[in-house]
């Protein structure tokens, strides 16, 4: 087992839920169908935005357009998309836990892939927890990938740097399947 991550809040995984929804999906329903991942991604942002808003005269026009909506359904959609692309056999099952728990918002993504898939994810996670700084290392990918359109890891150097949250990835291997287990906490406070 292998771990990465800026994870330093686990005292909140042990804070009973106030809700939970948990969702099965295949790669290969979200690879044939890209758009669905920011419709789902979207839901969720909506849907859990209202546990972190005021309802008191909020309308749904202006959830829609809050900030906090936006921010949940944007690291949402990165961590979905490199499940989705990094998943090795596109009928397996990506599982998905979403866990509201007072000011913390837990994202929980599931997926298995082959050790040729995993090298390159690894590869860019080692360089992305190892980063002195995020901004930098975000131009360089930025450049990178103009050059390499497959280059990948940018979502995750955006969402780290832009965005309230701790994440932690833990690699499990199991003969020639390893299990990735991407858990990001977003902070509302």
């Amino acid at each position: 087992m292998r771990k990465y991550g800026n994870l330093k809040s686990e005292h909140i995984l042990k804070v009973e839920p106030e809700s939970k929804i948990s969702v099965h999906l295949k790669p290969l329903d979200l690879m044939a169908h890209w758009r669905r991942i920011g419709i789902l991604s979207d839901f969720i942002g909506y849907f859990y935005g209202f546990s972190f808003v005021s309802d008191s005269g909020t309308t749904p026009e202006a959830m829609k357009s809050s900030e906090i909506v936006n921010s949940i359904s944007t690291v949402f959609n990165e961590l979905l998309e490199n499940a989705a692309k990094y998943s090795f056999d596109k009928k397996a099952d990506i599982d998905i836990d979403l866990i509201h728990r007072g000011n913390a918002f837990e994202m929980v993504v599931i997926n298995r892939t082959n050790d040729k898939s995993l090298a390159t994810y690894e590869i860019n996670l080692k360089e992305i927890f190892e980063a002195q700084d995020l901004d930098e290392l975000y131009i360089q990918k930025l450049e990178l990938n103009e050059n390499d359109p497959h280059h990948s890891g940018i979502g995750l150097v955006m969402i780290l740097k832009d965005y309230p949250i701790e994440m932690e990835v833990i690699i499990e291997n199991s003969g020639d399947i390893s299990k990735i287990t991407s858990r990001v906490l977003y902070f509302t406070t």
